[in-house]
C-alpha cells in the first residue's frame, strides 16, 4: 500500500505548478543549449535599440563602450526598455551590470526580462552597493518578492555580488516556463512561472544612482532545421565563446578600474604637494615682508639711540660745569635727568636686541621652510523609448 502522505504531497506539488506559482529551487532547471546569437550589443556607438535621454531626472548615454545610466531623481527608480522586437519564449541573456555610485539606501541597478506590455508583468533582477541581490515579479500595480522577504525588501546578502564600481556578470536562462539565474558564474536561483509566453527586455536604475552596462548578449535555441549540421563535433558554440569573452572583458575592465583608481590617488598626492609648495611660497613672501619691516624699525631705533647718545653727551658737559658748585639743586636736577635718559637708553637697547633676535628667528624659519619645500620630490612619470511604468515601491 502506498504512503497516503506521499501521494498528497505529490498532488499538492503538481497543483502548485499547474496554477503558475513561482518558488525557489536549489538546482538549475535548464540543460538546454542556446547556440544562436539573436542580439549582441556592446554599446560601442549609439544604438537604435536603446534610448538616450537628457532631462532633469535622467541622463542616459553611450560612452566609452558602455551604456551609462544616471538617475538624478531621488524619488523612484526608472526603467528603460530595449527596442528589440523579440517574442522569444526560450533564451539566454548575458549582461554586465555595474553600480558606480548611489546616494540612497535603495540604490541598485538591474535587468528586466519577460516584461509584459504596459508594465503589467515581468521580472526584475537587481544588485546593490551592499553586495546583495534580489528578484521581484511585477504583479499589476505592486511587486511580489521571489527572493528574501518583504521585511528586508527581498534582498539576499552574498559575497558573490561584487562591491560598488565593479562589474557583475548576470546570466539568465529560460526554457519551457523554467528560469535559472547565475551571478558571476554561480547559480543563485531557479523558479518556474507558466503565465508568460514571451516578453521584452529592459534595464532598471535606482533613485539617485549612476550605473553602467558593458554589454547585453541574447542567445536563442530557435534554429531552423537547415541550420543544424549533421556533424555535431563541427558545431561551433558561440554561447560558450561569448561567455569566455565577456568574462575576460570583465577581468580586464576590473584591472583598468584599479589602475585608474591608483592614478587618481597619485594625482591627489601631486595636488597636495602643489598646495604645500604654494603655501611655502606665500610663507616665504610673508617672512621677507616681515624682515623688511623689522629692518626698518631697527634702523629707526638706532637713529633714535644716536640722538639720545648725543643728548647725553651734551648733558655730561653741564654735569662737569656744575661739579663743585654749591648749588646742589641744579646738580640733583641734572643727575635725575641723566639717570632718566640712561634708563630710556637701556630700554631702547633691550628693544633693539629683541627685534634683532626676532629677525634672526624669522630668517632661520624661512631657511628651514625653503629646505622642506624641496625635500622628497614626487616623480610623475530620449529617443524611441518604449513606455514601461514601474509599480510604486512596496
Amino acid at each position: 500500500m502506498k504512503n497516503p502522505l506521499l501521494i498528497i504531497s505529490l498532488l499538492l506539488l503538481k497543483l502548485s505548478v499547474s496554477m503558475g506559482q513561482t518558488g525557489p529551487i536549489l538546482k538549475p532547471l535548464i540543460s538546454e543549449k542556446f547556440e544562436k546569437v539573436y542580439m549582441s550589443e556592446n554599446f560601442d556607438s549609439t544604438s537604435a535599440a536603446w534610448s538616450t535621454l537628457a532631462s532633469n531626472d535622467n541622463l542616459f548615454l553611450m560612452q566609452g563602450g558602455e551604456y551609462i545610466l544616471n538617475r538624478k531623481s531621488n524619488v523612484s527608480p526608472f526603467a528603460v526598455m530595449g527596442n528589440l522586437n523579440t517574442s522569444l519564449s526560450g533564451f539566454r541573456i548575458i549582461t554586465s551590470l555595474k553600480l558606480i555610485k548611489t546616494a540612497t539606501p535603495e540604490g541598485s541597478i538591474g535587468i528586466i526580462f519577460m516584461a509584459q506590455k504596459g508594465g503589467q508583468g515581468g521580472f526584475i533582477f537587481e544588485v546593490n552597493a551592499n553586495q546583495q541581490y534580489r528578484l521581484r515579479q511585477i504583479n499589476g500595480t505592486t511587486y511580489k518578492y521571489l527572493t528574501g522577504t518583504a521585511k528586508d525588501g527581498g534582498w539576499i546578502k552574498t559575497l558573490n555580488v561584487k562591491s560598488i564600481n565593479l562589474s557583475n556578470l548576470v546570466d539568465i536562462r529560460t526554457f519551457n516556463k523554467d528560469y535559472d539565474i547565475y551571478l558571476n558564474g554561480k547559480h543563485v536561483f531557479s523558479f518556474n512561472e507558466i503565465i508568460y509566453k514571451s516578453g521584452d527586455i529592459g534595464l532598471l536604475i535606482g533613485p539617485a544612482c549612476k550605473g553602467s552596462v558593458d554589454y547585453i548578449h541574447l542567445f536563442t535555441n530557435e534554429i531552423a532545421k537547415e541550420e543544424i549540421q549533421t556533424d555535431k563535433s563541427a558545431i561551433n558554440n558561440p554561447e560558450n565563446d561569448m561567455l569566455v569573452l565577456t568574462e575576460s572583458i570583465i577581468n580586464l575592465k576590473t584591472q583598468l578600474n584599479k589602475i585608474n583608481s591608483e592614478n587618481e590617488d597619485l594625482k591627489a598626492i601631486i595636488e597636495d604637494y602643489k598646495v604645500a609648495n604654494e603655501e611655502a611660497k606665500k610663507a616665504t613672501a610673508d617672512s621677507k615682508q616681515t624682515i623688511k619691516s623689522l629692518d626698518f624699525e631697527i634702523n629707526k631705533l638706532e637713529l633714535k639711540l644716536d640722538t639720545i647718545n648725543k643728548i647725553n653727551a651734551e648733558l655730561l658737559k653741564y654735569k662737569e660745569l656744575v661739579q663743585g658748585n654749591d648749588s646742589g639743586d641744579l646738580v640733583i636736577s641734572l643727575s635725575k635727568s641723566l639717570k632718566n635718559e640712561k634708563l630710556k637708553n637701556d630700554e631702547l637697547v633691550k628693544e633693539i636686541k629683541a627685534l634683532k633676535d626676532s629677525l634672526n628667528s624669522i630668517s632661520k624659519n624661512h631657511s628651514s621652510a625653503g629646505n622642506s619645500t624641496n625635500e622628497n620630490p614626487v616623480n610623475t612619470n530620449d529617443t524611441n523609448s518604449k513606455e514601461f511604468v514601474l509599480p510604486k515601491e512596496n
